[in-house]
């Protein structure tokens, strides 16, 4: 081993690997270098070099790649209560309001509830179908809240298995709006399993996802998808879309029981 006195700003060469080492600052016991090396060779500090280290990275990689995910969830779901806390307050009804958006600002500094009570009742009208496919419980809710202050009747569902078991046993519904990570059955096999049965060949389609659709693995032309949306979801432009896809008819909106 060559063992070097460096001072700050002088540099420690390597001409024949072209590599050039050079001492930026020295604060007590720690020295800082800057390493300038051809983009072809790899310099990791010495405690990455083990597999146990490197292992630990990647760990630390992906819980950021899911983290991520989670933010976008957590966002999705303020974005939700948002329009919907919109929505009851252009009625008149502050107090169902203020409650949602206090229940929604708590989730994002808590896990998830399991379950949730509806806040918004079916409509008294009768109106198109939707069946809401979300495992998040609390943007479920909230979701399938706003869709009924619009004018349609909600069915929920929490993953891709219950999707199609409901689709077997109940009405055919007007149109679907899938998340696209599901448990069990995940958005995509949902989709396609829909499309195959040529029963529901008049059944609109909405997908909602944190990706798009190519890094899904979905074709929206091909799986006749009506609209693609990515978190975090705008609640009005998502009703606007169901708008025009789906009958006129569907544009009337009903009052919030209480």
């Amino acid at each position: 081993m060559l063992v070097l006195t460096r001072r700050t700003d002088e540099t420690i060469v390597f001409p024949e690997l072209d590599i050039k080492i050079e001492v930026l600052q020295m604060n007590g016991s720690k020295v800082r270098v800057g390493i300038d090396a051809p983009i072809e060779i790899k310099v990791l500090r010495g405690e990455l070099s083990s597999p146990d280290q490197k292992e630990k990275v990647a760990k630390k990689i992906l819980v950021d790649a899911e983290g991520a995910h989670e933010i976008r969830n957590r966002l999705n779901t303020l974005s939700v209560a948002a329009g919907l806390t919109k929505k009851l307050l252009s009625q008149g009804k502050t107090n169902v309001a203020a409650n949602i958006l206090s229940d929604a600002l708590d989730s994002l500094a808590s896990p998830p509830a399991a379950s949730s009570k509806p806040t918004v009742s079916q409509p008294t009208k009768v109106g198109p179908r939707a069946l809401l496919i979300e495992d998040a419980a609390n943007e479920r809710e909230m979701l399938a809240g706003f869709l009924r202050l619009h004018g349609y009747q909600v069915d929920t569902v929490v993953d891709g298995i219950e999707a199609i078991d409901f689709l077997e046993d109940n009405e055919k519904p007007d149109f679907i709006l899938v998340d696209m990570n599901l448990p069990r059955l995940n958005g995509a096999n949902v989709i396609r399993k829909v499309r195959a049965n040529p029963g529901y060949d008049n059944v609109e389609i909405f997908a909602v996802s944190g990706h798009t659709p190519d890094s899904a693995g979905v074709d929206v032309k091909e799986n006749r998808i009506a609209d693609w949306f990515q978190k975090p979801l705008q609640p009005s432009g998502l009703v606007a879309s169901i708008n025009r896809h789906l009958h006129p008819t569907c544009k009337s909106e009903v009052s919030v029981v209480g």
